[in-house]
């Protein structure tokens, strides 16, 4: 008995000095994927820790943070692309490349202007699926007088109507970035202020401003708000 005793108070004290060690050797890791052969980052791309279960998406610019420990597998994918996996050798920052996939068919460069036209047809084209008010619709349809009882309830659980929904918040994020991105840009960055072109994106994405202000903002106010804001970016690089 006092031999089964101490057996589980050793094994216990084995797990209880080798998992903290196991958890301090884990850290926020922050990374950025581009397209192979070019300098175009890659949005939307999932990011899989293989040991943890954790997944994670990269923003508009390329950009993901995920936890890790040495020797973890992160699984890279994204439709239109190669998946990839990568080992963690060390705790530093990943430059991730894809490989866009052989049978993607090359797309002309659109502005954000026609991208979210063709996400807005996109949106019309659910009306020929019975869903005409995105997926969205209002508690009135519930009425047996003058409502849509049957609409209401194929718009809110069918999967057409959850597509409509997930389409219709992407098409209202898209909208934002475009909107911000046709003033807040590199060529208007660079008339005002002399940023180095490598530190244009870590400039664009530290002071990204939102959509608010944009739209309150006239030429003044976004001019000063760029010229202070490379001011402080100028103390973290070093400028001169």
């Amino acid at each position: 008995m006092k031999l089964i005793l101490v057996q589980i108070l050793s094994a216990f004290f084995v797990i209880i000095f080798f998992l903290p060690a196991e958890g301090l050797a884990q850290q926020m890791v922050k990374g950025v994927i581009f397209e192979e052969g070019t300098r175009t980052r890659v949005a939307g791309a999932s990011v899989h820790n293989q040991r943890t279960g954790y997944t994670n998406s990269t923003n508009n610019f390329g950009l993901f943070d995920i936890v890790v420990q040495e020797g973890d597998t992160l699984q890279i994918s994204l439709d239109g692309y190669l998946d990839k996996q990568i080992e963690v050798s060390n705790l530093k920052d990943l430059i991730i490349y894809l490989r866009a996939s052989s049978t993607q068919l090359k797309e002309v460069k659109i502005t954000g202007q026609s991208r979210l036209q063709g996400l807005r047809e996109a949106q019309a084209d659910f009306k020929a699926k019975g869903i005409f008010n995105n997926g969205k619709p209002s508690a009135g349809m519930l009425s047996p007088l003058g409502g849509s009882p049957l609409t209401y309830l194929y718009e809110t659980f069918s999967q057409d109507g959850k597509r409509a929904r997930r389409l219709g918040k992407f098409i209202a994020r898209e909208s934002d970035y475009t909107e911000v991105a046709s003033r807040f840009n590199k060529e208007k960055i660079k008339s005002l202020v002399p940023i180095k072109d490598e530190d244009l994106e870590e400039f664009k994405s530290a002071y990204w401003p939102n959509n608010e202000d944009i739209r309150k903002w006239g030429d003044y106010d976004l001019h000063n708000y760029i010229k202070k804001s490379f001011e402080e970016f100028k103390k973290t690089k070093g400028y001169m």
